[in-house]
């Protein structure tokens, strides 16, 4: 460790700023997050606020600290000079040799406040970190923050030994209370936090979309109910790398499911979503893609309801979404479609063998229409077959999308008439998704088009 994060509080404290230009504008924003008292001096004349001159020493002398901002470096020794003339630690903005101290790159919750430094040596490698934790720490947090700065006071009258009040911290900040601070309603976060400091914890169930299979494409609430999961039951679609995203002392459930091979019943998991949330737990139903979506997730939190169990839903990117922009096609488009359907071929009963299910063919059918196809692969020859017989034409192009978004993604062309006998030839090991319509025409495989270029110029 180069230098030591510190935090440095700064109400009723005096900081001078000496500076000009687009640097000396970007810390005057920064300090004015701040509750310190600033003394703004410009001699170039252009920092809005500031005396457009050089300080005098005597108005350095009460600073708690001094930052000097100028492009020129010139200018910047001028002004560490000046400020050497008191005794307050100084930064110097970008050049780290005459600096006392560093300014790390801020993630900034309102009185959560997360610093990443470098020593000075590494200033953009800070801000790419910070970027990384801002998309961890989303922008709610904000009022939690304000909700732990109100809360604190009292819970240390309530609570004076330290051991004691960290685990009530512990069940606030996983609490109704909480969820209801990141709305911003802090006054009655508040009263709800009180109410329930002696109460028995009661358990939630979150079901939360895992999205395709990429982690980045996951939302920043996912992601933080992953990091304050005391439980996790997880389906067999969720993406590699998305469970090490969680926390990591959470019990783990996984129920996952493949065609004709239903390893855990979906009765079974009801019960045990139902039985970790009377034990208290925070739960979090992970699944694939997005929980409404073919996902069983209605069917679960009509169970969870029926059992008196709070539940809450949270989206996540469907894998039609996903592995169509994955592969640069439109599912709708002015020229070739002017409306999407997502089916799928798989039936609840899994008697799939003479009709999948009851759709309507005629209108699936039409031309300009997209039609993608969740679990289709088992049924491919029946859907084709129908389309076909309903007026689809045998040359539609289908695109079908294994491992969409993920990085063993693979990608085949095809025809209406001839999908099924090309999945029976090459069959999918992974999840796949079938486009079938207009819109498929337009996936390019820019892998074989650099290739074939390749070859071009090399020949």
């Amino acid at each position: 460790m180069l230098a030591l994060p510190l935090s440095w509080p700064l109400e009723n404290r005096q900081v001078v700023l000496i500076g000009a230009g687009a640097w000396a504008t970007r810390k005057l924003t920064l300090l004015r997050r701040t509750p310190a008292t600033l003394h703004l001096f410009a001699p170039l004349a252009d920092l809005a606020d500031a005396l457009p001159r050089w300080p005098q020493p005597a108005e350095l002398a009460d600073a708690a600290l001094i930052i000097v901002a100028f492009e020129d470096r010139a200018m910047a020794e001028k002004g560490a000079a000046l400020a050497r003339t008191s005794r307050a630690p100084l930064n110097v903005v970008d050049f780290p040799d005459l600096s006392d101290f560093h300014v790390p790159a801020i993630i900034d919750r309102g009185s959560l406040s997360i610093g990443v430094a470098t020593g000075g040596t590494a200033p953009v490698l800070a801000r790419e970190t910070r970027r990384k934790i801002e998309a961890a720490v989303p922008p709610s947090e904000t009022h939690v923050a304000a909700f732990a700065t109100a809360l604190s006071p009292r819970l240390r009258e309530i609570f004076p030994n330290t051991d004691d009040r960290r685990r009530v911290w512990e069940t606030l900040l996983q609490s109704p209370a909480a969820e209801v601070a990141r709305t911003g309603r802090i006054d009655e976060a508040l009263a709800l936090a009180l109410s329930h400091i002696d109460a028995p914890r009661t358990g939630v169930v979150h079901l939360v979309g895992a999205g395709p299979g990429d982690p980045e494409l996951l939302t920043l609430k996912a992601l933080r109910l992953l990091s304050e999961a005391d439980v996790i039951v997880y389906d067999r679609l969720v993406g590699d790398g998305i469970m090490d995203l969680a926390r990591r002392d959470a019990d783990r459930f996984y129920v996952g499911k493949e065609r004709s091979n239903h390893s855990v019943p979906q009765a079974q998991i009801h019960e045990l979503l139902v039985e970790q949330a009377r034990l208290g737990k925070r739960v979090v139903r992970l699944k694939g893609g997005d929980p409404f979506v073919f996902g069983r997730g209605g069917e679960e939190v009509e169970a969870l309801r029926q059992a008196g169990i709070d539940v809450h839903i949270t989206p996540g990117v469907t894998a039609a979404l996903g592995c169509a922009a994955s592969a640069a096609v439109p599912l709708t488009h002015r020229d070739h479609a002017q409306s999407v359907t997502f089916i799928t071929g798989h039936a609840k009963d899994g008697d799939s063998e003479n009709n999948p299910l009851m759709l309507d063919w005629s209108a699936l059918s039409a031309p300009h229409h997209t039609l993608v196809v969740y679990m289709g692969v088992a049924t491919a020859k029946i859907i084709s077959d129908k389309l076909m017989s309903h007026g689809r034409m045998p040359d539609t192009p289908v695109l079908v999308i294994e491992n969409g978004t993920r990085r063993n993604e693979r990608r085949m062309q095809v025809s209406l008439c001839t999908l099924a006998d090309a999945l029976h030839a090459t069959p999918p090991e992974g999840p796949a998704l079938v486009i079938i319509g207009e819109v498929a025409g337009l996936y390019q495989d820019t892998a074989a088009a650099v290739i074939t270029e390749t070859l071009r110029i090399n020949a």
